[in-house]
């Protein structure tokens, strides 16, 4: 029968969690055995990899990765001790991976950790952290079917996700990862502030991964923005982080129309996107709300020829901010057609659209954001710059 612990790091218990993986990794003649660990740090790292020194080639390390506290640094210390880890990179900061297990078995015995505790100095020593320790023997099919289960569980990622669950090796380029903003550089003076790109030059374009989820109910929120109300379902999440009633806008699902993206070879994209009516929960006017709610106090000016002099044009500011890397601000026109005799307006359909330039055209216009959600924030307290994140819904 299973002998278990309870570990309460830092309160009322005298193990923290670095004495208790010291016993799960000091387990005789190791067989298999895994890590995972949503964060790691340096120092992390290198505790993991002073246990797991006599026996890496039989232990998986999983990585969660692309969340703002996973550094190079841990990679690379995990890879100058010989131990290729597995990141798994969700694509996304909607959801990130978050499990914390740490396992190892002989023909015997097995020693199990679950519970909270990262490979981080704060989760196996510093934080107040809570886990179960469990010694599990291997006669009992019970207990050795929940070995095989955790085992298992976390092999099948690298199959059914292989494009965001993957093995590095001694020659994976991780600088590239820095860039991509799925690793932080903790020798940057950025790290743990937000994950920034190093210049308008996106090279990640991996899918994110698509997981069997249940779909909650909608929290209702109302947000009062000028004279117009915007209801917004749920609450923005991500490693970057915007006070909600900031909130001004979110899209559909947004399309190859939307992002420029070719429909076929000789497409011509018209390199803007309009400001349509957004989810099923805005209760907006898309054809009034962009020019005289959200954008109301920026200087629009009416085009001089007759022709076009139903068009009215301004520029502003924005935040670029793709899967949780920022990209820095960019001035970007946006544009209204005030006639109200044409079908679209009669159609309700949208009067204002976002030009993307050239450089935020090349961020945008790649298949990895095809469903992607689009929000809008306004500018911060004394700031005239908006925010755009193209990220997952949640």
């Amino acid at each position: 029968m299973a002998d278990l612990d309870f570990i309460l790091q830092g309160l009322s218990t005298t193990e923290d969690h670095f004495a208790s993986t010291h016993r799960v990794f000091s387990l005789p003649n190791v067989t298999a055995g895994m890590i995972a660990s949503a964060f790691m740090n340096a120092a992390g790292a290198s505790i993991i990899a002073e246990m797991l020194a006599p026996f890496s080639d039989r232990i998986k390390v999983f990585v969660g990765v692309r969340n703002d506290v996973t550094t190079l640094q841990a990679i690379q210390t995990l890879v100058s001790n010989g131990i290729c880890p597995i990141l798994v990179d969700t694509a996304t900061q909607a959801f990130i991976f978050h499990p914390k297990v740490y396992l190892t078995r002989n023909a015997e015995q097995a020693c199990l950790i679950v519970g909270s505790a990262n490979a981080t100095t704060g989760g196996l020593i510093r934080n107040i952290e809570a886990s179960l320790y469990a010694e599990l023997n291997m006669h009992d099919p019970n207990e050795e079917n929940i070995t095989d289960k955790i085992l298992n569980s976390f092999e099948e990622l690298l199959s059914e996700f292989p494009e965001n669950v993957f093995q590095i090796s001694p020659e994976t380029d991780l600088d590239t990862f820095v860039t991509q903003g799925i690793l932080i550089d903790q020798n940057n003076t950025q790290y743990r502030t937000r994950m920034r790109a190093t210049g308008f030059t996106r090279t990640d374009f991996r899918r994110r991964m698509r997981l069997r989820t249940r779909t909650l109910p909608g929290i209702t929120r109302t947000v009062r923005q000028n004279t117009e109300r915007v209801q917004i379902q749920g609450t923005p999440t991500g490693i970057v982080t915007i006070r909600n009633d900031r909130l001004l806008w979110k899209s559909r699902g947004l399309t190859r129309r939307d992002l420029n993206i070719p429909t076929a070879a000789g497409t011509n994209p018209t390199g803007s996107m309009l400001f349509k009516k957004g989810d099923e929960t805005q209760d907006i006017d898309p054809r009034s709300y962009f020019k005289r709610t959200v954008f109301a106090n920026e200087n629009w000016i009416h085009d001089t020829a007759p022709a076009t002099a139903h068009m009215e044009r301004c520029s502003c500011r924005f935040n670029i901010i793709i899967k949780g890397v920022d990209y820095g601000v960019h001035e970007l026109r946006l544009s209204h057609n005030s006639r109200t005799d044409t079908r679209a307006y009669e159609q309700h359909n949208s009067m204002t659209q976002i030009h993307w330039g050239t450089t935020v055209k090349r961020l945008i216009a790649h298949e990895d954001l095809l469903g992607c959600i689009l929000t809008l924030y306004a500018p911060q307290e004394g700031s005239n710059v908006y925010t755009l994140i193209f990220d997952d819904d949640e």
